[in-house]
């Protein structure tokens, strides 16, 4: 059975008392100040028994109870609650912190203990006897030897205890009466409340305070995509399980960044503790669990969004609202073309996107490139330029690209994208292919001059490569560095250590390219425009944003892009050649099963026959609708996942049963001259990994459309109650 995580927002009672500790650790390190102070907060606390979960108060016939309720993530206090069957006690013992009981339920006696002169441990004092309501305290310095027990014996009793550290951390000591002494460290009786002695809970205030004085954090929601989309916080990260191996050193590159992890699969499975396990392993010290998940989150105030890249498209709505932005409606637009007026359209998002779907003349100019060729595209300061995306966020920033750049053109978004059309009853155009043209030097010398002062205003900061260097060595700050043109410049020759990211898509998945909030972002470019319009929307963002000067044509020679860096595996792991899982899969008697842990859209564009796609997040649904097989081979598109899943699958399958890894993946199948299949069959589970996009494809339901585009209507709302976003509009 999965037990629950100890959770800080079960109650808001528990979570009133938990920030008033907080507050008083932060004003005084006085130990009399701390139990004054401290012992009215914990009598408020006990004076109402309507707040315990039940699986908090449940006692054993063998053995008093501890459960962990709460443990401060510095380790400065604990909360737990003490459950006593009838009858039982414990033996002499201390606690070497100070400690607060506050009796809830039931009664208990507790006899002090003090040495006599021949250092044997005698009663001391009266035993005292606390009744529901009544709250004590002990310290080493005001006595802190003590046996207690249940007062009742036909009934259970609990008590509440703060300590002033982790108590299930805390090396202590069990007396004999003889004076003799052992030591013991308690635990929890929650299963899981081990996990948080090595991973802490954070709880939702801290989160907020870390975002609120713009210190590093990475969120990470280790779901699938799918739920993920469905609620998370703002600046969660969606890293699912199955690829942290694969992803994290590259979207959280330095090991000891603030990492809070939380994620429960589909299937109730809890994957934030596999998770952080794994994060662990790959070498972050810093890795924390967040209090009470995602329930708890929400139960705390904190506000959750739907829909994927949600801090871009929460700010292009911000952008429209304070700069209203112009837009013209889909039968507007259609009227212009069919009219063959002077007006350009000029598409936004990614080549194959565009490609996909695109309004009719429409010439794919993604986003970070708009500013560089909208006046090759439209020379004449009457051209009226269209921008348009498949919703509403690029078409907007695009078309304030525009503007902020000073263009003498009239500009205007296509008022809900290629929804819009679809929703006004308009065809699209599919398979489009006209591309954006070269620019001269004048014209790219305006618009990166036009790119640098719009840079300023916006508050970009610039910088030098012998600075960036650094950045990336330094080991106290995550610094991203992007070079924001296009894929095939990229390719063609870039600077070292620079990864790419196209501006516009950039400026668009913040999230998935930078998962640090609060981390240092450098971009670079061959022409000065792309950079700085980029940056200037990442400034207004709330990020730290350079952009490198001083770069020259030699800089921009690198063609060869550096090995993705992989984590050692756990346990050995046993690789096989194409020729071999060939001869295999040609010998039915061989039982040979084919296991694809790729995405599902790379499973479904090509995967090796007969193969089965699954998910480690679902592994055991995923074996149990696979064929069963006396060797299975796992395979995905390169072989950077699938690799890692072999511990997984060998410890969920029977004794005796060969696991192996197809070296390469089917990059390699098809390098050696092997083919794929393609379609949606043997999907072992669902496609939760990943998010359908109510903008995505051409067959798209009119309810889902229009329901997306009131939920960005929605956005600035929810900024405003969140509070935690740092976004301005120049």
């Amino acid at each position: 059975m999965t037990l629950r995580t100890p959770q800080l927002a079960d109650t808001p009672r528990l979570q009133h008392l938990v920030t008033q500790l907080d507050a008083l650790l932060k004003s005084t390190a006085d130990e009399a100040a701390i139990l004054a102070n401290g012992k009215p907060l914990l009598a408020e606390l006990v004076a109402q028994d309507d707040w315990l979960p039940n699986e908090y108060a449940q006692p054993n016939p063998e053995r008093y109870q501890q459960f962990l309720l709460y443990a401060d993530p510095d380790d400065r206090f604990s909360v737990v609650s003490f459950v006593w069957g009838p009858g039982q006690a414990t033996p002499i013992h201390d606690h070497t912190v100070w400690g607060m009981i506050g009796m809830l339920r039931g009664a208990e006696l507790c006899q002090p203990f003090a040495k006599n002169a021949q250092g044997h441990w005698k009663p001391s004092g009266e035993q005292d006897r606390l009744e529901a309501g009544d709250v004590e305290a002990v310290s080493p310095t005001i006595g802190d030897v003590h046996r207690v027990c249940n007062a009742h014996s036909d009934q259970a009793s609990i008590s509440i205890h703060v300590y002033g550290a982790n108590i299930g951390k805390v090396s202590r000591h069990v007396f004999h009466e003889d004076g003799t002494a052992k030591e013991f460290i308690s635990g929890y009786s929650n299963a899981k409340a081990e996990a948080q002695l090595e991973f802490p809970l954070v709880p939702y205030a801290r989160i907020r305070e870390t975002l609120l004085q713009r210190q590093e954090i990475a969120i990470l929601d280790v779901r699938e995509e799918d739920p993920f989309a469905q609620c998370h916080p703002l600046f969660a990260a969606n890293l699912p399980l199955g690829r942290i191996e694969a992803d994290a050193w590259t979207r959280i590159p330095r090991l000891d960044t603030f990492i809070v992890v939380y994620g429960t699969a589909f299937n109730g499975d809890d994957l934030a503790l596999p998770a952080a396990r794994t994060l662990k392993r790959m070498g972050y010290t810093n890795v924390h669990l967040l209090a009470g998940g995602l329930q708890g989150w929400q139960d705390a105030g904190g506000e959750v969004f739907r829909d994927v890249n949600v801090p871009s498209k929460s700010f292009g709505e911000l952008v429209e609202s304070k700069r209203h932005t112009p837009s013209l409606s889909a039968q507007e637009v259609k009227a212009l073309i069919e009219s063959k007026a002077n007006v350009v359209v000029m598409d936004a998002r990614r080549f194959d996107e565009y490609q996909t779907m695109s309004i009719p003349s429409g010439i794919s100019v993604p986003g970070a490139e708009l500013v560089l060729r909208a006046r090759a595209l439209a020379p004449n300061a009457t051209t009226r330029i269209i921008v348009n995306c498949a919703g509403r966020t690029r078409s907007i920033i695009g078309t304030q690209s525009l503007i902020n750049s000073g263009i003498p053109n009239p500009v205007s978004a296509l008022r809900n994208g290629t929804i819009g059309w679809t929703l006004a009853g308009q065809e699209l155009v599919k398979g489009a292919s006209e591309h954006f043209p070269e620019v001269d030097d004048a014209t790219r010398a305006k618009a990166a001059a036009s790119a640098f002062a719009v840079a300023m205003r916006a508050g970009v900061k610039r910088t030098r490569m012998d600075d960036v260097n650094a950045w990336l060595a330094d080991p106290t700050r995550t610094t991203y560095f992007f070079d924001v043109r296009t894929p095939e410049e990229y390719a063609a020759g870039h600077v070292a250590g620079a990864r790419s990211a196209p501006g516009g898509q950039l400026v668009q998945e913040t999230d998935h390219q930078a998962a640090v909030r609060g981390a240092r972002i450098v971009l670079c470019d061959t022409d000065g425009t792309r950079a700085n319009m980029s940056a200037s929307w990442l400034a207004q963002m709330g990020w730290e944003v350079y952009v490198v000067q001083g770069l020259t044509a030699e800089d921009f020679t690198h063609t060869d892009t550096s090995p993705l860096r992989l984590p050692e595996t756990q346990g050995k792991v046993t690789s096989v050649k194409v020729e071999q899982v060939k001869a295999w899969l040609a010998d039915r008697n061989s039982h040979t099963v084919v296991l694809d842990f790729s995405t599902s859209a790379q499973y479904i564009k090509g995967h090796i026959h007969s193969a089965w796609w699954v998910l480690r997040t679902q592994l055991k649904e995923s074996l149990t609708a696979a064929h069963k097989g006396y060797r299975y081979v796992l395979t995905c598109q390169n072989g950077s996942v699938s690799r890692f899943a072999l511990a997984d699958v060998q410890a969920a399958v029977k004794a005796g049963v060969d696991v192996v890894w197809l070296e390469g993946g089917n990059a390699a199948w098809v390098a050696a001259g092997g083919k794929l299949q393609t379609g949606d069959h043997q999907m072992a589970v669902d496609r939760v990994d990943r998010y359908r996009r109510p903008y995505e494809g051409t067959n798209n339901p009119v309810e889902a459309m229009q329901g997306y585009l009131d939920w960005e209507f929605g956005l600035v709302e929810q900024l405003a109650r969140d509070g935690t976003h740092h976004f301005k509009v120049i």
